[in-house]
């Protein structure tokens, strides 16, 4: 019995991982020679993962970093890898975590914002791939873009007249949204809530088409233009500037004095006048009133309700990116005046993303109906706005709306002394 019974049940193997490290090496290096071509691993939106996610992958590759035949080819923000790192080797000081970065990244390559001509450029290829044209004369658009933009250095860039000529497309509607591409893209490249941002750009299109269709449906004879340049309004102001501009829209039927006033370029215009949820943006307000079509005399009652049905579902879905939606949770729960966890959360968010979560939280304050110092997201709020301006100019301009309580004065007097 005992002698059958003998073999069934073996001794329990021990796991050295250094050892299975080796083999696994080895093994690799075997298929690599077999395979006899190099192997390039491409690692895309690194710096979205949680911080123990982010460098544990960077751990893993730190053991094929010395393989053959091997490449791995890493796009992430470095100061979004450098803020996980203390999550994973604790009290990381920042020296160390420079020295991280710059011993596993061997040949680092800084891609530059994307400025006017990159904006325009992707602008006029997305109008192109919407409008279905031929693939030949697609290619030839976007190889012409891409000997404009390489040699943009020397030369200006190409006109929308000579890129068509080159592509043998003669249509005077792709002409048309190709010049209001080109007019949009310096606002888009150098707005501080777009910052040239490809995927806020092509989800700010998307909103637009979005709306052309809504528009078409229900009858009101809005063009694309119109559509757009509101569109852009409420990405780059957010939405308590861009309800004020409605508030305008329907107090003066349609057509607001100000927008006329600004539109008036032979004149100085008066800051002061200004709402206060406008005043953090002057320059871009100059900028966005020159934008055509130009308002003035134009009934915009029937693009404000238009706008205004697509604000609430947009601010949040079609705008924010993971980042952002974590930032606004993080936020939301917070309890105290100042919170480490919110700090770290604020970091890891593109400054761009800032507008669009103090908007989303200034929403779920307009739903409280008892003001008390455990506010659901009054502090977080508070401390996104003590971080950034804009995000100041926002929530002050809201929270002295609110019922007087003696608790929120002072959050608004100690908000107001800082700079």
């Amino acid at each position: 019995m005992v002698k059958r019974l003998k073999g069934l049940v073996k001794a329990k193997k021990k796991f050295s991982p250094p050892k299975e490290i080796r083999e696994f090496r080895k093994s690799y290096i075997s298929l690599l020679k077999a395979f006899d071509k190099p192997v390039i691993v491409y690692v895309d939106n690194l710096d979205r993962c949680l911080p123990e996610n982010t460098i544990s992958t960077l751990e893993a590759i730190r053991l094929f970093l010395f393989m053959p035949n091997t490449a791995f080819v890493v796009a992430a923000d470095p100061d979004m890898i450098r803020l996980a790192i203390p999550h994973f080797h604790k009290g990381a000081s920042v020296r160390h975590q420079t020295d991280y970065l710059d011993k596993l990244i061997q040949i680092p390559v800084h891609v530059p914002k994307p400025g006017f001509a990159e904006v325009r450029a992707y602008l006029i290829m997305l109008i192109a791939q919407d409008r279905g044209i031929p693939i030949k004369e697609f290619d030839r658009l976007r190889l012409g873009l891409e000997e404009s933009l390489r040699f943009s250095w020397k030369q200006g860039q190409i006109s929308v007249d000579d890129l068509l000529e080159r592509c043998e497309l003669d249509d005077a509607e792709l002409r048309e949204e190709f010049k209001i591409a080109e007019q949009m893209a310096p606002i888009l490249a150098e707005s501080a809530n777009i910052n040239g941002n490809p995927r806020i750009v092509k989800r700010l299109l998307n909103q637009v088409k979005m709306r052309k269709k809504t528009a078409h449906r229900r009858g009101m004879q809005l063009d694309e233009r119109t559509i757009t340049k509101l569109v852009i309004f409420e990405r780059c102001m957010g939405i308590q500037a861009t309800n004020r501009l409605y508030e305008l829209i329907d107090s003066e039927s349609g057509k607001p004095e100000l927008i006329e006033e600004l539109e008036q370029t032979d004149k100085e215009f008066d800051i002061e006048r200004l709402p206060d949820e406008w005043k953090k943006e002057v320059h871009f307000i100059e900028k966005w009133a020159r934008l055509k079509p130009l308002f003035t005399g134009v009934d915009l009652t029937a693009a404000a309700y238009l706008s205004r049905q697509n604000i609430p579902m947009g601010s949040v879905n079609s705008v924010m990116s993971g980042a952002a939606q974590k930032m606004l949770e993080g936020l939301l729960k917070q309890k105290t005046r100042s919170s480490k966890a919110s700090s770290e959360l604020i970091e890891l968010t593109a400054s761009e993303e800032y507008i669009s979560v103090m908007d989303s939280l200034i929403e779920e304050l307009r739903k409280v109906e008892e003001w008390g110092l455990k506010t659901s997201g009054i502090y977080g709020a508070r401390q996104l706005a003590a971080h950034d301006d804009r995000c100041k100019a926002n929530f002050l301009a809201f929270v002295k709306k609110a019922p007087k309580k003696r608790w929120l004065e002072s959050l608004i007097k100690e908000l107001e002394a800082t700079k």
